[in-house]
């Protein structure tokens, strides 16, 4: 009935050749600045306007031919509506309808009809020539569903890869979280609203009650870039430690935490990188004695080491997953070893929980408490949002009091009302859906059903991982692990073209990186497991 309205009050405004675009953006921008419609109404207020024109011409032919008495205005209406359709349906036609959509408050939409190959030319104009991309060739996604993401051809692909849409791709409830908060409120924390306090709350009500104060921002990076300040205030010290081959952001600060970015030309006198507890390929391998003894005692030297150049250390980061190490199992113990060294030497343990938080690892919300440890900083980003812009360092009190002595910190869009309305959408849909649970026992699923594939394909030399982060490392040699690095591209493009997207990973290269958003279901780890089995068959 709103779109018969305008349409109805439009077709009688409106006039052959009389700046009819104007007419029809102010009238239903007017409108709808008291009574919103939805997307589907605007797009069809043109074709609307159009029957409106013809049941009026209609009517009065139908009129004529019964022998009534034609109306008064209905000769001088038909001239006017026959050039006007015209008009409306000629080549102004898509303008008329994008008028219609930027009145009504919505933007054009994207045409997905475009070839791949025109958006790769474009791409490489305006994004520099060099593509960082997935898969040969590159896949055209343009919309994204649950666990299933879409190409412009309209093809679905399972999405075993992408952590950041961490609930699914798109899930409802977040999304009109983000649009009713977008639509009411959207400021910085200089002022005082209810949403980022909220989300302060939800979050510290999971975590060790010594993790009671939150400083928002809006990456991964930057929360580690912040941790990483406020232990140098802490400690007084300028000294890191982090694992070889870790990734944990871009800014210049934490480029030199994540030797993963460039390993070539990774350079970093104050940084040292401690060997990761692989116990498939390391020095000590599964099962063997003093296993968590001998890999964390390789810390020692390199914190001897950062004392005896003066620079002591600061922090010690890790992702609880290790998912850049190729997704390790790692003994138990390990982690707590490391931090009481850590702490002995004057520093402060980092917890980037971008990858392994937020029930990934599902049996706890958070990474780190699958290892019992308690750190001094949980550092969150993509994940907290679903994909919205989101990142916050959760730490002691006492030490973002440290750290506020030297100055103020303030983020513009740090914890802005539209980032925490997603936020808390996140934390409610991971509650009431019980995705902590779900990480846990489809992930032992998938992980079951990887390692059937093992009797009939050599190439798998191990399974690996906890929830629903899992590791698959591809050897030419179960004995002599020579790594299957080349095969690793092939295979995730065989894969893919099963309709599966998974990545890769690994100092070597020869991992299967299988990070699926945790509302994955055991029947779609089914259609993974197959689609890696006919892959590997013709690899």
């Amino acid at each position: 009935p709103l779109v018969q309205d305008i349409a109805n009050a439009l077709a009688d405004f409106i006039n052959p050749g009389l700046g009819n675009a104007a007419i029809i953006f102010d009238f239903i921008r007017g409108y709808t600045s008291l009574t919103r419609i939805e997307e589907d109404e605007a797009d069809v207020i043109l074709d609307m306007i159009e029957v409106r024109l013809l049941m009026t011409a209609l009517i009065e032919s139908l009129r004529q031919e019964s022998g009534m008495q034609p109306w008064a205005y209905g000769e001088e209406f038909n001239r006017r509506c026959v050039p006007l359709l015209a008009e409306l349906r000629g080549e102004r036609r898509a303008e008329f309808q994008a008028t219609i959509r930027r009145a009504a408050s919505f933007p054009p939409k994207q045409d997905v009809r475009q070839s791949t190959d025109d958006v790769i030319a474009r791409r490489r104009k305006v994004m520099g020539d060099k593509l960082y991309v997935f898969y040969d060739p590159p896949l055209h996604i343009v919309r994204g569903e649950g666990v299933w993401l879409h190409d412009s051809a309209g093809r679905a692909f399972l999405d075993c890869y992408n952590n950041v849409p961490t609930v699914g791709h798109c899930h409802p409830y977040v999304t009109e979280a983000i649009v009713r908060q977008a639509r009411t409120l959207n400021t910085n924390t200089r002022y005082i609203t209810g949403q980022s306090v909220d989300y302060a709350s939800r979050l510290t009500a999971l975590c060790d009650a010594s993790l009671s104060a939150v400083v928002f921002v809006n990456s991964g990076s930057e929360a580690n870039d912040l941790a990483w300040r406020m232990a140098k205030a802490w400690t007084g010290k300028r000294g890191g430690l982090a694992m070889d081959f870790a990734y944990h952001g871009i800014s210049e600060a934490i480029d030199a935490f994540s030797p993963s970015n460039s390993p070539e030309n990774w350079r970093a006198p104050h940084i040292r990188l401690l060997p990761p507890p692989d116990d498939y390929r390391g020095s000590w391998r599964r099962g063997a004695p003093g296993l968590v003894q001998n890999y964390a005692g390789l810390a020692d030297p390199l914190i001897a080491d950062l004392d005896a150049n003066g620079l002591g250390v600061a922090a010690f980061i890790v992702d609880s997953a290790f998912m850049s190490n190729g997704i390790l199992d790692v003994a138990p113990g390990y982690l707590t070893s490391i931090a009481a060294k850590v702490h002995a030497a004057g520093g402060l343990y980092i917890a980037d929980e971008v990858q392994s938080g937020f029930g990934r690892m599902g049996s706890n919300f958070w990474g780190h408490r699958h290892h019992g440890v308690v750190p001094d900083f949980i550092t969150i980003g993509k994940p907290a949002g679903n994909g919205h812009p989101l990142g916050a360092v959760i730490t002691r009190p006492e030490i973002l009091a440290r750290f506020l002595k030297s100055g103020p910190f303030f983020s513009t869009f740090g914890g802005n009302n539209v980032a925490c309305a997603a936020g808390i959408a996140v934390l409610d849909v991971i509650r009431d859906e019980e995705l902590v649970r779900n990480a846990h026992e489809t992930g032992a699923y998938f992980r079951a059903g990887l390692k059937s594939l093992m009797q009939r394909h050599a190439i798998i030399g191990d399974v690996r991982g906890v929830g629903l982060g899992i590791g698959v490392e591809l050897v030419r040699d179960r004995t002599t692990l020579e790594p299957a690095a080349s095969e690793v591209p092939r295979l995730l493009n065989l894969i893919r073209d099963e309709g599966v997207l998974m990545g890769g990973e690994g100092k070597l290269g020869n991992v299967l990186k299988i990070r699926p958003p945790i509302v994955f279901k055991p029947e779609h780890a089914d259609i993974a497991i197959a689609a890696v089995g006919r892959s590997l068959s013709k690899l």
